[in-house]
């Protein structure tokens, strides 16, 4: 008899180890026994008595394709003839009998599919043996080493089935918190790209990683668990549908509206109140207002869930503070409290300042300028606007650039310009890029009406009291020019290097001459943070001091390596421009290649792929290597490829793709390459022209004197169009 907790890996024609020195290893499935091999069997296995008395016939259900029985049997807790119940993934329980195990697709009955001895140790039916841990000692380790392997094996269902029996049988162990890591892990990778994850899947990834803070006392498990809990819930603000079905209790094809009455039940840690997202007043909630109160939702627990994290273990070495006060900002910002978002990151960029491993703090300097400006413009340029439409009678001059690059001005009344869509939408575009998105689109679509129509007339009176009151609510003192000046202040009456050294960085890049004519410095290097570094790097690179940018940018590799984050990008990035620099292209390419790698989806990730082909174009030429033509060709045609960058960009890259072939004596497909960037950006005022002079002379290099008249023809129509 068994009496030991049983890992079991039942096998036929094989002896199977699993457990003792190798716990870990994973069974190669056997072929299944035939049907007479079973049959056999069966008949000298005395007939089964049921625990209520009731006979089971001898003949068992004939199996006409066996199925593997191999795998990883746990008990069940449930109890058969005085021995436990064993299950496996796909489905079979292994239970005794009274006097022989089996292993069928149901207890106490169902198809047999495999037999042993009374003895569970002794030989099973064909040779098989069964293997368990041969001591409660090891059998802990084994089984938590045993599903990390299915983790990483990527056997969700096992790994999921042996974490939980871990959890069951070792409920205080150590590992527990590292568990329900994994087990929050798990339920997430289960959901496809293409699918999103329901309610029930939200809530027992977020229930795992709530206990491993219940019962640990490790930073970096806490750490781990408060932020993958955070990216579960951004996870349902990018794809909310699986809250929506939750909100929705009853048959949506009888009724899209959620009531009143249900929303506190459905909702009992939801954003606000209902009136909050019944936007059309009807008190009730329709699609649209369901999908705003789940990611509103969603956000508000972010919130909670980071403020509650910063609260309790802001004193803690490893705590990763300063990321939880992004994700709180973050989550402000989105619930429309961007005031609030800066007043937090100015505070913990005052409390952490001084520390130049708070990454953090320099990913918070980025985002705290950038959110300020965007907010400035956002809810200044918006107000003006506004308050110009209120006066339809007073004049305004404006010049822009039309598409044929020829610069006009503009005259006329607010009301004049709004009815003429020619003169509305370069009056639009040129003074109010970055105002508020609904409200350029509602006046470049109403126009003339906004005067006229009481109800317009009404609503932008309204949308005008709103932006007069954001306006003024916003937080001037917060402006960067002023507050990182008086930040520098005082880190230098305090002695504070690395506050100092932020603070100059920060000023410069934001145009401000009050950080003073400081020059970087090599000595400054053991206080500078990650981005003060990259801001010395730009500027002693812009100074031809390319030795001691370089030597900026290897500090921080290699102090940094581990936790520079996006910085290492900027680290490469610039490595890569000081060998361009010095004309050492392979090395530069590889930089660039290393940037990428870090973060590909860095604000200067496309420079980098085009910097990396020209330098990868710059070796094809030196070392006429046709594989340097044909990598730089493939970096440009991801730059080309990307929908969301500049037509100038993705017409220069096409154009390169071109000059690759070109190197390589491929006039054919260059000259494709180059009417294909005709075709595509004809509005690239740059590269058209150059691509239609590189398809004749590529032509004339084939001998197809045919197309050039041709290719002429299309070249001179460009022309009329284009440039008069």
């Amino acid at each position: 008899m068994v009496t030991t907790r049983l890992l079991l890996v039942l096998a036929f024609s094989l002896i199977l180890s699993c457990g003792g020195d190798d716990p870990e290893s994973i069974p190669e499935k056997t072929p299944s026994i035939k049907d007479d091999e079973i049959k056999k069997e069966v008949a000298n296995i005395p007939s089964i008595e049921e625990e209520s008395g009731d006979l089971i016939p001898d003949s068992e259900p004939e199996i006409l394709n066996v199925p593997d029985p191999n795998g990883v049997y746990l008990p069940t807790g449930e109890m058969k003839n005085g021995q436990p119940v064993y299950a496996n993934s796909d489905g079979f329980n292994m239970w005794f009998n009274g006097s022989t195990w089996r292993i069928t697709d149901r207890t106490g009955g169902g198809n047999l599919v495999a037999a042993g001895k009374e003895n569970i140790n002794d030989s099973w039916a064909n040779g098989a043996t069964i293997r368990h841990y041969p001591d409660k000692k090891f059998s802990k380790d084994a089984l938590f080493r045993l599903a990390v392997a299915y983790q990483g094996s990527m056997d969700n269902a096992n790994a999921l089935r042996l974490f939980k029996q871990f959890i069951r049988e070792y409920p205080d162990d150590p590992k527990a918190a590292e568990v329900f890591l994994s087990l929050g892990d798990i339920v997430m990778s289960q959901v496809k790209p293409d699918e999103y994850p329901s309610f029930s899947q939200l809530t027992e990834a977020r229930e795992s990683y709530a206990q491993v803070r219940k019962i640990s006392k490790d930073i970096n498990l806490i750490s781990d668990s408060t932020f993958n809990e955070g990216g579960v819930l951004e996870s349902s603000v990018e794809k909310p549908e699986g809250l929506i079905d939750h909100y929705y209790t009853f048959d949506k094809n009888k009724d899209e509206l959620l009531q009143a009455s249900e929303f506190q039940e459905l909702n009992p840690q939801g954003s606000g109140a209902f009136s909050d997202h019944d936007l059309n007043g009807d008190k009730a909630l329709d699609f649209g207002e369901l999908a705003e109160l789940a990611i509103q939702s969603s956000y508000s627990q972010i919130e909670t869930l980071f403020r509650e994290y910063n609260n309790q273990y802001a004193t803690q070495d490893g705590a990763r503070i300063s990321q939880a006060t992004e994700k709180i900002g973050f989550a402000c910002e989105k619930q429309g409290r961007p005031s609030e978002m800066l007043e937090m990151y100015f505070s913990d960029i005052k409390k952490f300042g001084n520390d130049p491993s708070r990454v953090g703090v320099d990913e918070i300097l980025k985002k705290y300028t950038k959110k300020y400006l965007e907010y400035e413009k956002l809810y200044g340029l918006t107000f003006e606007l506004l308050d110009n439409l209120q006066n339809p009678n007073e004049t305004v001059s404006f010049s822009y650039r039309n598409r044929k690059g020829i610069e006009e001005v503009i005259s006329g009344t607010i009301e004049d310009i709004a009815k003429d869509r020619r003169k509305l939408l370069p009056y639009l575009s040129t003074n109010y890029t970055g105002i508020d998105p609904a409200i350029y689109k509602e006046v470049a679509k109403l126009k003339g009406a906004i005067f006229t129509a009481p109800q317009y007339i009404s609503k932008f009176k309204g949308h005008f009291n709103k932006y007069k009151k954001l306006k003024e609510a916003f937080p001037a003192d917060l402006a960067p020019s002023k507050s990182f000046a008086a930040l520098l202040n005082d880190a230098v009456d305090a002695g504070q290097k690395t506050l100092e050294l932020r603070m100059r960085a920060s000023l410069s890049q934001v145009g401000s001459k009050a950080g003073g004519n400081y020059n970087p410095q090599r000595s400054d290097f053991p206080a500078a943070s990650p981005g003060v570094l990259v801001w010395m790097g730009q500027t002693m690179l812009g100074q031809n001091s390319v030795d001691d940018a370089v030597a900026a940018m290897e500090r921080l590799i290699q102090v940094y390596g581990d936790s520079g984050g996006d910085f290492l990008f900027d680290a490469h990035y610039l490595l890569g421009k000081a060998k361009e620099k010095n004309r050492q292209f392979q090395a530069a390419a590889m930089h660039f290649e290393n940037a990428l790698a870090n973060s590909s989806w860095h604000d200067l990730a496309n420079d980098a792929r085009m910097r990396k082909g020209s330098a990868l174009f710059k070796v094809g030429e030196e070392t006429k290597d046709s594989n340097a033509f044909g990598q730089a060709s493939d970096s440009f045609q991801e730059v080309r490829s990307d929908t969301d960058t500049t037509l100038e960009i993705r017409a220069e890259s096409s154009f390169m793709m071109g000059e690759c072939k070109r190197a390589l004596k491929d006039y054919a497909g260059a000259a494709f390459l180059y009417l294909e960037t005709t075709l595509n950006f004809p509005g690239a005022i740059k590269w058209a022209p150059k691509s239609y002079e590189k398809a004749i002379s590529c032509f004339e290099q084939s001998g197809q004197t045919d197309q050039i008249t041709k290719i002429e023809k299309q070249y001179q129509d460009w022309q009329r169009k284009f440039l008069k």
